[in-house]
Protein backbone atom coordinates (compact mmCIF):
# COMPACT_ATOMS: atom_id res chain seq x y z
CA UNK A 1 0.00 0.00 0.00
CA UNK A 2 2.76 2.44 0.91
CA UNK A 3 4.30 1.93 -2.94
CA UNK A 4 1.22 2.39 -4.24
CA UNK A 5 0.72 5.61 -2.36
CA UNK A 6 4.07 6.53 -3.13
CA UNK A 7 3.31 6.30 -7.07
CA UNK A 8 -0.08 8.12 -6.79
CA UNK A 9 1.23 11.17 -4.71
CA UNK A 10 4.46 11.30 -7.48
CA UNK A 11 2.08 10.89 -10.55
CA UNK A 12 -0.23 13.61 -9.08
CA UNK A 13 2.61 16.14 -8.78
CA UNK A 14 3.99 15.30 -12.36
CA UNK A 15 0.76 16.27 -13.44
CA UNK A 16 0.74 19.44 -11.34
CA UNK A 17 3.93 20.37 -12.67
CA UNK A 18 3.16 19.46 -16.31
CA UNK A 19 -0.31 21.59 -16.74
CA UNK A 20 0.88 25.04 -15.73
CA UNK A 21 4.55 23.81 -17.98
CA UNK A 22 1.71 23.31 -21.01
CA UNK A 23 0.14 26.97 -20.39
CA UNK A 24 3.51 28.53 -20.69
CA UNK A 25 4.45 27.02 -23.25
CA UNK A 26 2.08 28.36 -25.18
CA UNK A 27 2.39 31.56 -24.05
CA UNK A 28 5.97 31.52 -24.97
CA UNK A 29 5.35 30.38 -28.48
CA UNK A 30 2.79 33.20 -29.16
CA UNK A 31 4.32 35.46 -27.52
CA UNK A 32 6.06 38.44 -29.97
CA UNK A 33 4.57 36.04 -32.94
CA UNK A 34 1.75 37.66 -35.47
CA UNK A 35 -1.40 35.49 -36.42
CA UNK A 36 -2.57 36.01 -39.68
CA UNK A 37 -6.34 35.84 -40.89
CA UNK A 38 -6.81 35.00 -44.32
CA UNK A 39 -9.96 36.08 -45.97
CA UNK A 40 -11.24 35.76 -49.56
CA UNK A 41 -12.21 38.96 -50.22
CA UNK A 42 -11.96 42.56 -49.90
CA UNK A 43 -14.39 44.22 -47.93
CA UNK A 44 -17.93 42.88 -47.92
CA UNK A 45 -19.97 41.57 -44.38
CA UNK A 46 -17.79 38.31 -44.15
CA UNK A 47 -14.09 40.81 -44.17
CA UNK A 48 -15.60 43.35 -41.45
CA UNK A 49 -16.69 40.30 -39.08
CA UNK A 50 -13.04 38.75 -39.87
CA UNK A 51 -11.52 42.12 -38.56
CA UNK A 52 -13.67 42.98 -35.99
CA UNK A 53 -12.56 38.81 -34.32
CA UNK A 54 -9.28 39.52 -35.63
CA UNK A 55 -9.17 43.11 -33.33
CA UNK A 56 -10.12 40.73 -30.39
CA UNK A 57 -8.88 37.35 -30.44
CA UNK A 58 -4.89 38.50 -29.40
CA UNK A 59 -6.09 39.23 -25.75
CA UNK A 60 -7.50 35.88 -25.59
CA UNK A 61 -4.72 34.22 -26.80
CA UNK A 62 -1.92 33.31 -23.96
CA UNK A 63 1.39 35.52 -24.68
CA UNK A 64 -1.42 38.44 -26.45
CA UNK A 65 0.28 38.01 -30.87
CA UNK A 66 -0.75 40.16 -32.90
CA UNK A 67 -3.25 39.50 -35.05
CA UNK A 68 -3.30 40.53 -38.89
CA UNK A 69 -6.12 40.65 -41.52
CA UNK A 70 -5.28 39.44 -44.83
CA UNK A 71 -7.38 39.93 -47.88
CA UNK A 72 -6.56 36.76 -50.82
CA UNK A 73 -9.52 37.51 -52.99
CA UNK A 74 -9.87 35.29 -56.04
CA UNK A 75 -11.93 32.66 -57.57
CA UNK A 76 -14.96 33.15 -54.97
CA UNK A 77 -12.94 32.27 -52.14
CA UNK A 78 -11.04 29.40 -53.24
CA UNK A 79 -7.53 30.71 -53.59
CA UNK A 80 -7.71 31.64 -50.14
CA UNK A 81 -9.36 28.01 -48.98
CA UNK A 82 -7.06 26.46 -51.04
CA UNK A 83 -3.94 28.78 -49.75
CA UNK A 84 -4.59 27.72 -46.27
CA UNK A 85 -4.96 23.89 -46.82
CA UNK A 86 -2.23 23.45 -48.75
CA UNK A 87 0.62 26.22 -48.31
CA UNK A 88 0.21 27.72 -45.08
CA UNK A 89 2.48 26.16 -42.28
CA UNK A 90 0.66 24.32 -39.60
CA UNK A 91 2.20 26.05 -37.27
CA UNK A 92 -1.08 27.32 -35.49
CA UNK A 93 -0.47 30.74 -37.38
CA UNK A 94 -2.83 31.10 -40.07
CA UNK A 95 -5.90 31.14 -39.63
CA UNK A 96 -8.99 30.61 -42.42
CA UNK A 97 -11.92 32.87 -42.38
CA UNK A 98 -13.86 30.57 -44.57
CA UNK A 99 -16.56 31.34 -46.93
CA UNK A 100 -18.75 28.31 -46.47
CA UNK A 101 -20.57 28.95 -50.05
CA UNK A 102 -17.27 27.26 -51.36
CA UNK A 103 -18.51 24.07 -50.45
CA UNK A 104 -20.60 24.10 -53.10
CA UNK A 105 -17.42 24.37 -55.45
CA UNK A 106 -16.49 21.59 -53.62
CA UNK A 107 -19.80 19.14 -53.91
CA UNK A 108 -19.62 20.32 -58.02
CA UNK A 109 -16.02 18.84 -58.01
CA UNK A 110 -14.81 22.03 -59.68
CA UNK A 111 -11.03 21.80 -60.93
CA UNK A 112 -10.14 24.70 -58.93
CA UNK A 113 -10.63 23.08 -55.67
CA UNK A 114 -7.54 21.88 -54.21
CA UNK A 115 -9.00 21.23 -50.20
CA UNK A 116 -11.61 18.71 -48.65
CA UNK A 117 -13.90 21.05 -45.94
CA UNK A 118 -14.73 18.50 -44.12
CA UNK A 119 -10.00 17.62 -43.09
CA UNK A 120 -9.79 21.02 -41.76
CA UNK A 121 -9.30 21.64 -37.84
CA UNK A 122 -12.46 23.72 -37.00
CA UNK A 123 -12.22 26.32 -34.27
CA UNK A 124 -15.97 27.57 -34.84
CA UNK A 125 -17.95 30.14 -35.94
CA UNK A 126 -18.39 33.68 -34.66
CA UNK A 127 -21.84 33.14 -36.00
CA UNK A 128 -24.41 32.68 -38.87
CA UNK A 129 -25.63 34.29 -41.24
CA UNK A 130 -29.26 33.49 -41.91
CA UNK A 131 -30.86 34.71 -45.49
CA UNK A 132 -34.28 35.61 -45.90
CA UNK A 133 -36.73 36.16 -49.25
CA UNK A 134 -39.03 39.30 -48.86
CA UNK A 135 -41.75 41.05 -50.74
CA UNK A 136 -42.24 44.91 -51.37
CA UNK A 137 -44.81 46.67 -49.42
CA UNK A 138 -46.38 47.90 -52.38
CA UNK A 139 -47.26 43.78 -53.29
CA UNK A 140 -50.63 43.42 -51.38
CA UNK A 141 -49.82 39.65 -50.50
CA UNK A 142 -48.48 39.18 -46.66
CA UNK A 143 -47.46 35.78 -46.55
CA UNK A 144 -45.71 33.12 -48.86
CA UNK A 145 -49.06 31.33 -48.78
CA UNK A 146 -50.94 34.18 -49.82
CA UNK A 147 -49.14 34.67 -53.18
CA UNK A 148 -49.09 30.95 -54.07
CA UNK A 149 -52.69 31.06 -53.58
CA UNK A 150 -53.64 33.76 -55.80
CA UNK A 151 -51.92 32.36 -58.44
CA UNK A 152 -50.18 36.12 -59.60
CA UNK A 153 -47.19 36.21 -60.83
CA UNK A 154 -44.07 38.62 -59.30
CA UNK A 155 -40.90 40.15 -60.49
CA UNK A 156 -38.00 39.18 -58.61
CA UNK A 157 -34.46 41.19 -58.75
CA UNK A 158 -31.40 39.16 -59.36
CA UNK A 159 -27.57 39.63 -58.95
CA UNK A 160 -27.17 36.20 -60.77
CA UNK A 161 -26.72 33.00 -60.40
CA UNK A 162 -24.87 31.87 -57.20
CA UNK A 163 -25.89 34.57 -55.06
CA UNK A 164 -29.11 34.66 -52.73
CA UNK A 165 -30.79 37.06 -54.09
CA UNK A 166 -31.04 34.41 -57.11
CA UNK A 167 -30.98 31.22 -56.22
CA UNK A 168 -33.32 31.09 -53.02
CA UNK A 169 -36.68 32.61 -55.17
CA UNK A 170 -35.13 29.97 -58.13
CA UNK A 171 -35.77 27.09 -55.70
CA UNK A 172 -38.98 28.27 -54.25
CA UNK A 173 -39.92 28.43 -58.04
CA UNK A 174 -38.79 25.80 -59.22
CA UNK A 175 -39.85 23.07 -56.20
CA UNK A 176 -42.40 25.42 -53.64
CA UNK A 177 -44.93 26.33 -56.61
CA UNK A 178 -44.04 30.36 -56.51
CA UNK A 179 -44.75 32.10 -59.69
CA UNK A 180 -41.30 34.26 -59.61
CA UNK A 181 -40.26 35.52 -63.06
CA UNK A 182 -36.09 36.86 -62.23
CA UNK A 183 -34.47 39.42 -63.48
CA UNK A 184 -30.92 38.99 -63.31
CA UNK A 185 -28.26 42.25 -64.34
CA UNK A 186 -28.40 44.39 -61.04
CA UNK A 187 -24.96 44.83 -59.40
CA UNK A 188 -25.72 44.73 -56.16
CA UNK A 189 -28.62 44.37 -53.47
CA UNK A 190 -28.54 48.36 -53.08
CA UNK A 191 -29.53 48.52 -56.48
CA UNK A 192 -32.25 45.55 -56.46
CA UNK A 193 -33.59 47.65 -52.63
CA UNK A 194 -33.91 50.61 -54.83
CA UNK A 195 -35.74 48.70 -57.17
CA UNK A 196 -37.76 47.44 -55.20
CA UNK A 197 -38.82 51.18 -53.97
CA UNK A 198 -39.62 52.30 -57.25
CA UNK A 199 -41.55 49.06 -57.80
CA UNK A 200 -39.53 48.04 -60.77
CA UNK A 201 -39.14 44.49 -59.18
CA UNK A 202 -41.65 43.22 -56.31
CA UNK A 203 -39.30 40.05 -54.90
CA UNK A 204 -35.73 40.57 -53.18
CA UNK A 205 -34.17 37.97 -51.10
CA UNK A 206 -30.34 38.58 -49.61
CA UNK A 207 -28.49 38.05 -46.42
CA UNK A 208 -30.83 38.43 -43.39
CA UNK A 209 -28.67 41.91 -42.09
CA UNK A 210 -29.26 42.74 -45.61
CA UNK A 211 -32.91 42.58 -45.86
CA UNK A 212 -33.08 44.04 -42.75
CA UNK A 213 -31.74 47.08 -43.87
CA UNK A 214 -34.86 47.10 -46.33
CA UNK A 215 -37.01 46.37 -43.49
CA UNK A 216 -35.60 49.86 -41.49
CA UNK A 217 -36.27 51.82 -44.69
CA UNK A 218 -40.05 50.37 -44.60
CA UNK A 219 -39.43 48.95 -48.12
CA UNK A 220 -40.14 45.51 -47.85
CA UNK A 221 -41.69 42.39 -45.86
CA UNK A 222 -39.44 39.38 -44.85
CA UNK A 223 -42.01 36.21 -45.68
CA UNK A 224 -39.73 33.07 -45.96
CA UNK A 225 -36.37 32.12 -44.27
CA UNK A 226 -33.35 29.82 -45.05
CA UNK A 227 -32.96 27.26 -41.96
CA UNK A 228 -30.35 29.88 -40.14
CA UNK A 229 -32.05 31.38 -37.24
CA UNK A 230 -32.48 35.38 -37.78
CA UNK A 231 -33.25 37.26 -34.47
CA UNK A 232 -36.96 38.72 -34.20
CA UNK A 233 -37.85 36.78 -37.82
CA UNK A 234 -37.72 33.19 -36.37
CA UNK A 235 -41.50 32.67 -36.95
CA UNK A 236 -41.54 32.99 -40.35
CA UNK A 237 -41.49 29.67 -42.57
CA UNK A 238 -38.07 27.40 -43.70
CA UNK A 239 -38.35 27.83 -47.31
CA UNK A 240 -36.97 23.79 -46.78
CA UNK A 241 -40.76 22.77 -46.03
CA UNK A 242 -42.88 24.73 -48.22
CA UNK A 243 -41.78 21.99 -50.57
CA UNK A 244 -42.45 18.16 -50.49
CA UNK A 245 -40.11 17.35 -53.27
CA UNK A 246 -36.47 15.81 -51.83
CA UNK A 247 -34.58 16.85 -54.86
CA UNK A 248 -35.85 20.45 -53.86
CA UNK A 249 -35.28 19.83 -49.83
CA UNK A 250 -31.86 19.07 -50.71
CA UNK A 251 -30.55 21.84 -52.60
CA UNK A 252 -32.41 24.18 -50.34
CA UNK A 253 -30.32 22.70 -47.39
CA UNK A 254 -27.15 22.99 -49.74
CA UNK A 255 -28.19 26.36 -49.82
CA UNK A 256 -29.16 26.51 -45.85
CA UNK A 257 -26.53 25.16 -44.14
CA UNK A 258 -23.57 27.52 -45.43
CA UNK A 259 -25.41 30.26 -43.92
CA UNK A 260 -26.36 28.21 -41.12
CA UNK A 261 -22.50 27.74 -40.23
CA UNK A 262 -21.84 31.22 -40.84
CA UNK A 263 -18.47 33.02 -40.30
CA UNK A 264 -16.33 29.50 -39.47
CA UNK A 265 -12.77 29.91 -38.84
CA UNK A 266 -10.07 26.80 -38.96
CA UNK A 267 -6.51 26.04 -39.30
CA UNK A 268 -5.00 23.49 -41.89
CA UNK A 269 -4.92 19.86 -40.37
CA UNK A 270 -1.35 18.93 -38.46
CA UNK A 271 -1.44 22.35 -36.22
CA UNK A 272 -0.41 20.98 -32.46
CA UNK A 273 -3.10 19.86 -30.54
CA UNK A 274 -2.35 21.82 -27.82
CA UNK A 275 -2.40 24.77 -29.96
CA UNK A 276 -5.21 24.12 -31.70
CA UNK A 277 -6.94 24.01 -28.06
CA UNK A 278 -5.64 27.84 -27.38
CA UNK A 279 -6.94 28.86 -30.63
CA UNK A 280 -10.73 27.08 -30.10
CA UNK A 281 -10.59 28.52 -26.23
CA UNK A 282 -9.54 31.95 -27.91
CA UNK A 283 -12.11 32.49 -30.32
CA UNK A 284 -14.90 31.27 -28.13
CA UNK A 285 -13.77 34.13 -25.49
CA UNK A 286 -13.69 36.25 -28.25
CA UNK A 287 -17.53 35.58 -28.67
CA UNK A 288 -17.88 35.96 -25.40
CA UNK A 289 -15.97 39.49 -24.76
CA UNK A 290 -18.77 41.93 -23.85
CA UNK A 291 -16.51 44.50 -25.47
CA UNK A 292 -16.67 42.85 -28.95
CA UNK A 293 -20.13 42.21 -29.05
CA UNK A 294 -20.59 45.91 -28.48
CA UNK A 295 -18.80 46.46 -31.53
CA UNK A 296 -20.40 43.76 -33.44
CA UNK A 297 -23.46 45.72 -32.71
CA UNK A 298 -22.33 48.83 -33.99
CA UNK A 299 -21.45 47.13 -36.88
CA UNK A 300 -25.01 45.18 -37.23
CA UNK A 301 -23.59 41.76 -37.27
CA UNK A 302 -25.31 39.59 -35.06
CA UNK A 303 -22.32 37.04 -33.26
CA UNK A 304 -23.10 34.26 -31.72
CA UNK A 305 -20.58 31.00 -30.87
CA UNK A 306 -21.33 27.55 -32.95
CA UNK A 307 -18.65 25.22 -31.52
CA UNK A 308 -16.09 23.66 -33.69
CA UNK A 309 -18.25 19.96 -33.76
CA UNK A 310 -20.73 21.42 -35.53
CA UNK A 311 -19.81 23.30 -38.21
CA UNK A 312 -17.75 19.99 -39.07
CA UNK A 313 -21.30 17.74 -38.92
CA UNK A 314 -22.86 20.85 -41.11
CA UNK A 315 -19.86 20.25 -43.94
CA UNK A 316 -20.43 16.69 -43.50
CA UNK A 317 -24.30 16.74 -44.20
CA UNK A 318 -23.62 19.06 -47.42
CA UNK A 319 -20.95 16.51 -49.04
CA UNK A 320 -23.11 13.70 -48.56
CA UNK A 321 -25.59 13.71 -51.42
CA UNK A 322 -27.32 11.28 -53.63
CA UNK A 323 -26.82 11.34 -57.36
CA UNK A 324 -29.66 12.59 -58.23
CA UNK A 325 -29.28 15.93 -56.02
CA UNK A 326 -25.44 16.20 -57.33
CA UNK A 327 -27.07 16.09 -61.26
CA UNK A 328 -29.78 19.03 -59.81
CA UNK A 329 -27.02 21.22 -58.50
CA UNK A 330 -25.70 21.63 -62.25
CA UNK A 331 -28.74 22.54 -63.54
CA UNK A 332 -30.32 25.18 -60.15
CA UNK A 333 -27.00 25.99 -58.28
CA UNK A 334 -24.11 27.42 -59.47
CA UNK A 335 -21.00 28.37 -57.08
CA UNK A 336 -20.40 31.75 -56.37
CA UNK A 337 -20.31 34.68 -54.03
Amino acid sequence: MKVITSFASVAAAVMAMALPGAALAQSDFYKGKTVSVVVGAKGGSLTVAAQLVGQYLGRHIPGNPSVVTVQMPGGAHLVATGHVYNVAEPDGLTILAVNPNVALAQLSKLPQVRFDLTKFEWLGSSGSDGSMLSFGNHVPYKTFAELKASGKELIVGTTGPGSNAHDMPLLLKEFAGAKFKLVSGYAANSDILLAVERREVDVWAALATTIKSGVDRGAVRPVVRARAQVPGFNDLPIDETLTDDPVGKSLMAIRGIPLQIGRGFAVRAGVPAERLKVLRDALQKTVADPAFMADAGKAKIDMAYITPDEVQKGFVEIMKQPQAVLDAMGKYLKPGE
